[in-house]
């Protein structure tokens, strides 16, 4: 399984919450929401400003337990 965000190449002192966000899994629900999110960033920020990024989905057994 994959994961999804959206990245931004902007400083964080711009207001990007809304369209930045954490990693999430890749079905297809959260793909179509993060393009329909990203054309909403590029459209506000231009071009080549935000991506969307995936990633493996971490195994269980390599994650660091709190």
């Amino acid at each position: 399984m994959k994961q999804v965000r959206i990245a931004t190449s902007l400083p964080t002192q711009l207001p990007t919450e809304r369209f930045s966000c954490e990693w999430m899994e890749g079905s297809m629900m959260n793909r179509w929401f993060l393009k329909a999110r990203l054309a909403e960033a590029l459209a506000a920020h231009g071009l080549d400003t935000h991506w969307i990024e995936t990633r493996d989905k971490p195994r269980v057994e390599d994650v660091v337990p709190a």
